[in-house]
């Protein structure tokens, strides 16, 4: 029998049963988390919306998608510290941990630097060419600094599965913004946007701060890791920034393409769409954050991983299908209730903005799991894809529709190219679903003849 054969044997039921069990629980903390920092970015996004208006949302909006573009090169170091302290035991546990500690302060020390060199070139240019927000875009340089130590906190803690830990930490960046954001509007010397980047800025510390609280124990470690372990450490790091940069420009340079080509009332629009079509990616989110352990460990072992892949992206385009048909007759309540009348207009883009947001959220699940299995080829690749939608942006962002289009052709081809590499392994999206449908099948059946 074949080693990667061996989670499927019949010989070990009740392990697999323990996993799953495992999987589910963590599953929904996680989900909980997520959806808590979600409600609570929403809470902020709406009450910005009804703040400041169209114009000065669209500006706030720009900038929470610079946001995030920058903060996904943080989840490089995240998801890579998580893989290399999932895949350690024993002694190695030790090592991996020193490597957390030693990531943890070289990467804060790299992003602080990068926005003090940011916040110049942003005064610079002020003066050269005037106009430039200096005050939003050095508070969310600053944001970008916080998310720094949060996300490479959540990291180890993901790794050691400690998911309460790191569900309060995650959740409460998101959930405090809303009530920091009504705090800082009525301050007089803080201009509305200024308020409204600060306040998810200061969530974001706050959060920070929580996150490497919990991990104290980790960073008393005061060895210095192996060159071994801090060379899978930092061997991944390129493929992983390009990989996750290209899924934060795919999630997000459409927000920011709609500022530069409608300005104003538009872009607002087009924003408030934008944040509520991807509300959808909480999904992916959730299943990222407890894949990879599991794929890491799997590997590590060297068993199958195919079928955490497929349950994933089944999970994804069911949510997606489910959020598309829920959209057609809700659309315009939903943008009415959440952002007012003024916004009901852009409720006739959320039917296709899901569907792009659901071939999004796949496109995330893939590059996590070969990610989790250092396997950087499809990585590397979504990089490409985000080069392919900026491009494509600059020729067709007419109108929002257009926007959208675009967003969905550069994700259906990055899907198309994930088969091709991957077509005749156990990692297909293709033909793991098929095994995980016949799998269903025999169990199915199974049950019906213990029945008998």
């Amino acid at each position: 029998m074949d080693h990667r054969d061996a989670p499927y044997h019949a010989a070990v039921p009740s392990a697999q049963s323990s996993h799953r069990d495992n999987d589910i629980r963590n599953s929904l903390i996680v989900g909980a988390s997520i959806a808590g920092f979600s409600l609570g970015a929403f809470a902020f996004y709406l009450v910005a919306g009804r703040a400041l208006g169209p114009e000065a949302y669209g500006l706030v909006a720009a900038l929470q998608s610079v946001l995030v573009v920058g903060g996904m090169l943080v989840v490089a170091p995240q998801w890579s510290i998580a893989r290399v302290v999932a895949g350690s035991e024993g002694a190695g546990r030790i090592d991996a941990l020193a490597a957390y500690r030693r990531g943890l302060i070289l990467s804060t020390a790299i992003a602080a630097g990068v926005g003090v060199l940011a916040t110049i070139v942003t005064v610079i240019l002020n003066e050269v060419r005037g106009g430039v927000p200096v005050a939003p875009l050095v508070i969310t340089y600053a944001s970008i600094v916080a998310l720094v130590p949060l996300l490479i906190a959540c990291g180890a803690l993901q790794g050691e599965r400690r998911y309460a830990g790191l569900a309060w930490s995650y959740a409460s960046s998101g959930i405090l913004r809303a009530p920091l954001l009504a705090v800082f509007l009525v301050i007089p010397f803080l201009s509305d946007v200024d308020g409204a980047v600060l306040a998810v800025g200061v969530a974001i510390a706050l959060g920070a701060v929580w996150a490497v609280w919990l991990t104290r124990s980790d960073l008393r470690i005061a060895t210095r890791p192996s060159a071994a372990t801090w060379r899978n450490f930092v061997s991944a790091l390129p493929a992983v920034m390009v990989g996750l940069t290209g899924i934060a420009v795919l999630s997000n340079v459409d927000v920011i393409a709609a500022k530069l080509s409608f300005g104003g009332e538009q872009a607002g629009l087009f924003g408030a769409a934008s944040v509520v079509a991807k509300a959808l990616l909480v999904v992916p989110q959730a299943l990222v954050m407890v894949l990879l352990p599991r794929v890491a460990e799997r590997e590590s072992r060297q068993q199958r991983t195919g079928s955490l892949l497929a349950a994933g992206i089944l999970i994804m385009a069911l949510a997606g299908a489910l959020a598309m048909v829920l959209s057609v007759p809700l659309a315009e309540p939903i943008m009415t209730i959440a952002f007012g009348s003024e916004f009901a207009s852009a409720s006739s883009l959320l039917v296709p903005f899901f569907g792009s947001t659901a071939m999004l959220g796949a496109l995330l699940i893939l590059v996590n799991h070969h990610v989790a299995r250092s396997d950087h080829r499809f990585v590397w690749a979504v990089g490409a894809l985000a080069v392919l939608q900026i491009f494509l942006l600059t020729m067709f962002s007419a109108s929002g529709e257009a926007i959208i289009a675009v967003d969905a052709t550069v994700a259906g081809i990055g899907l198309v190219v994930h088969e091709m590499i991957y077509f005749n392994t156990d990692e297909s999206m293709l033909r793991g679903a098929g095994a995980q449908f016949a799998t269903v099948l025999r169990r199915i059946t199974h049950r019906g003849q213990g029945a008998e």
